[in-house]
């Protein structure tokens, strides 16, 4: 699984269906562009000092 990017990430206002719910904001993730990004290099983010892909294991899968 390929994580999401914190420079990516965009928010989107969405106005309320009802009087008196409130408006809010959600936010929008974007996964890393990878080779498109310079920061990218062999699998990690050397802005961010990690790795680009996930590792899913089985459990996690079986919960989900």
């Amino acid at each position: 699984m390929i994580k999401y990017c914190p420079d990516l990430t965009s928010y989107k206002g969405v106005k309320a269906i009802m009087v008196g719910q409130g408006d809010f904001t959600r936010p929008i993730l974007h996964a890393c562009i990878k080779e498109e990004c310079v920061a990218y290099s062999s699998g990690k983010c050397l802005k961010y000092h990690n790795a680009v892909e996930k590792e899913v294991k089985e459990d996690e899968i079986r919960h989900n």
